[in-house]
C-alpha cells in the first residue's frame, strides 16, 4: 500500500475529490495518506509558521524551523527508537518504517512549487510504480524558506506554468494521477491501455450515442461511419491516424 504524508497548513482540504469513486473506494486498500498540519509546528505563543522575505521582497514566507518540526515529528511518527532523525536529511528517500512494520520503506519527497519541473505522465507512472511512498510538502504565501527545501533534499515539481494560493490542490491532482495508476485502483486495464497519454501520443477523439446528435439550435453532427462500421482494422486506422504525438 503506498502512503502519503501531506505536510500543509490546511488539512481540513483533504481528501476533497479524492474523496469520491474508485480513488475513494481503494482507499486503505491501495494507498492511504496522513496529514500533518503545519500549523502546530509553528513557533512562539501564537504559532507563527511565516515571516517577512529577507532582501525586501514583498510577501510572507513558511519559516524554515517550521519544516524541520513537521520532519522531525514524521520521521519519529512509528515510535521507533531504531530511526535515526539526522538521516532524513542525507537523501532524497527518508527511511521512516511504514505502517505495516513488516517491511521499511522510504518516502519520495516532493515540494510542490512552479519552479520545479512539470509533472507528466512519465513521472506519475514512475511514482506509482515504485516502492517507495510519498511525502508532499504544500506551500503558502510566496513558498518556503529555501534553505529547508535544500536541506531536506526535497524535489521540487510541478503541475503548470501558473500559479496557486496554495498547494494543497496541486497535491490532490498529483495523488490522483498516482494512485489511478497503482495496480489494483481501476479494474479496466483495457482503459489504461488506451488512455491519453500512451507511447508519447495523446489519444484519438471519441465519441458515444446519438450516432447523430441534433444539437438545440438545429444542427445535426453525426459520427464517422468508420467507427460504426464493425470493421476493426479500419477503425485501428481511423483511430491512429487522429492521434497526436507528445511535443
Amino acid at each position: 500500500m503506498k502512503l502519503f504524508d501531506i505536510i500543509t497548513l490546511f488539512p481540513q482540504a483533504f481528501p476533497g475529490t479524492l474523496d469520491l469513486s474508485v480513488i475513494k473506494k481503494s482507499r486503505g486498500k491501495a494507498w492511504d495518506m496522513r496529514l500533518h498540519d503545519m500549523r502546530k509546528f509553528g513557533v512562539g505563543n501564537h504559532y507563527q509558521v511565516d515571516d517577512q522575505v529577507f532582501g525586501g521582497f514583498a510577501g510572507m514566507l513558511i519559516r524554515p524551523d517550521v519544516i524541520d518540526n513537521a520532519m522531525k515529528e514524521i520521521c519519529s511518527i512509528e515510535n521507533d527508537s531504531s530511526l535515526d532523525y539526522a538521516k532524513c536529511a542525507d537523501s532524497n528517500k527518508c527511511d521512516i518504517l511504514q505502517s505495516d512494520s513488516s517491511k521499511q520503506n522510504k518516502r519520495h519527497r516532493i515540494f510542490l512549487s512552479p519552479r520545479g519541473k512539470v509533472l507528466n505522465q512519465n513521472l506519475v507512472e514512475e511514482l506509482a510504480y515504485s516502492a517507495d511512498d510519498v511525502l508532499l510538502l504544500c506551500g503558502r504565501y510566496e513558498g518556503v524558506d529555501a534553505r529547508a527545501i535544500e536541506y531536506f533534499q526535497f524535489e521540487e515539481i510541478s503541475i503548470g506554468n501558473y500559479i496557486l494560493a496554495g498547494a494543497e490542490v496541486a497535491a490532490m491532482v498529483m495523488m490522483e494521477a498516482i494512485i489511478r495508476k497503482i495496480p489494483g485502483v481501476l479494474g479496466n486495464l483495457g482503459s489504461m491501455a488506451q488512455e491519453t497519454f500512451v507511447n508519447d501520443e495523446i489519444s484519438e477523439p471519441r465519441y458515444t450515442r446519438p450516432a447523430i446528435w441534433k444539437t438545440h439550435l438545429g444542427d445535426s453532427i453525426a459520427v464517422d461511419q468508420i467507427l460504426l462500421s464493425g470493421n476493426h482494422k479500419k477503425i485501428a486506422e481511423f483511430q491512429k491516424s487522429r492521434r497526436k504525438k507528445i511535443e
